[in-house]
């Protein structure tokens, strides 16, 4: 079967089967939301791309990674077949916090990214997935593509990480306090326990203009807003910026799933390097990491730092780098290094 790259290409459902999380708790009942994009049978020859996406991506990763995906482009759908699954704990279509409360009452389950690297295992056997030319992701993504190195089920040529370290640091844990602390002081917010079209929109408003602070520069800041105050209203246009970016989140995503990622992310830690190089070696042809040299949330250093123990321990591991104004976000931004690094890093 042939498929050809199409924004309508329909998104489809996979129940997982109960599933342990790295805390030990069974969880049934689960489900995750897929798309593939290219051509299964080239695929079968070529190898599959897996991709995983940032804290508020989906599915669609021609949405989010556009201009990298297509015939020809670096995610080559003549080549290859791409899957993308809504991560877990997200609200696009896979099992989130706000659709669990509703239809089981509670909590939902508190999931590491291992986990959700551990949930894709069961929809490549459906798939028939037996080999993948690429694993990749950036920021949260990242973090999950660094656990599908160490857990991979099927033979992975390469794995390219954008922007995650091998664990996150007490700064980060911090950012995302702050943010969690901003959907908490809403009124609406009432312990995650709001009903449908309800919730905290101010409080998630504010992390989300909290969250542009550490994904951005303070040197973009300066070149493209100054103190200029063109606004009628009396904002500064940076102000403007930051409010506007919380209003566009709150018309698309769910606070309860946002704080149900941050808190996977915080969760984040790959554990001894040097364990995880051998177990990813075992199953990864070639490891990349690459860092953002203006990256305040994860700093190009710790890409670096994780790299290194890698190769000290055997890996088959390189550094790349993307230079850029624009800080974490780079990875969605700054197409043509991405596009050289993911093209230099799979058939």
């Amino acid at each position: 079967m042939t498929m050809t790259l199409t924004a309508d290409w329909p998104a489809r459902d996979f129940a997982l089967r109960e599933m342990c999380t790295t805390a030990g708790q069974p969880v049934t009942g689960l489900r995750l939301r897929y798309r593939v994009f290219g051509d299964m049978e080239a695929a079968a020859e070529n190898g599959w791309i897996l991709v995983f996406h940032a804290l508020t991506g989906s599915a669609d990763v021609d949405a989010w990674w556009g201009p990298l995906v297509g015939p020809g482009k670096a995610l080559d759908t003549n080549r290859h077949a791409i899957l993308t699954a809504n991560l877990l704990g997200s609200c696009y279509g896979s099992s989130g916090p706000t659709e669990w409360r509703a239809e089981r009452g509670g909590q939902f389950p508190q999931l590491s990214p291992a986990d959700l690297a551990l949930a894709h295992v069961p929809l490549l056997e459906h798939l028939g997935v037996r080999r993948l030319a690429l694993a990749t992701g950036g920021s949260l993504g990242g973090m999950v593509a660094l656990e599908w190195g160490r857990l991979a089920s099927v033979p992975t040529d390469r794995l390219v990480v954008f922007a995650a370290p091998a664990a996150a640091s007490p700064q980060a844990i911090g950012w995302n306090a702050v943010q969690r602390m901003a959907i908490e002081s809403d009124p609406a917010w009432v312990g995650g326990e709001y009903g449908p079209g309800e919730g905290p929109v101010a409080g998630l408003a504010a992390a989300r203009a909290l969250a542009m602070m550490t994904y951005r520069t303070g040197a973009e800041f300066q070149a493209r807003f100054g103190r200029l105050s063109s606004r009628s209203e009396g904002l500064f246009d940076v102000e403007d910026y930051l409010r506007r970016q919380g209003e566009k989140l709150v018309a698309r995503f769910d606070a309860a799933s946002y704080v149900a990622l941050m808190r996977t992310m915080d969760l984040h830690d790959i554990g001894d390097l040097a364990t995880a190089a051998r177990d990813t070696a075992a199953r990864v042809g070639q490891v990349t990491g690459v860092g953002i040299d203006s990256d305040i949330l994860y700093p190009a250093s710790e890409v670096r730092d994780w790299v290194a123990a890698y190769q000290a321990a055997g890996a088959c591991a390189e550094y790349r780098e993307i230079a850029s104004l624009y800080g974490h976000d780079a990875f969605l931004i700054e197409w043509d290094q991405v596009e050289r690094i993911l093209r230099n890093s799979h058939g």
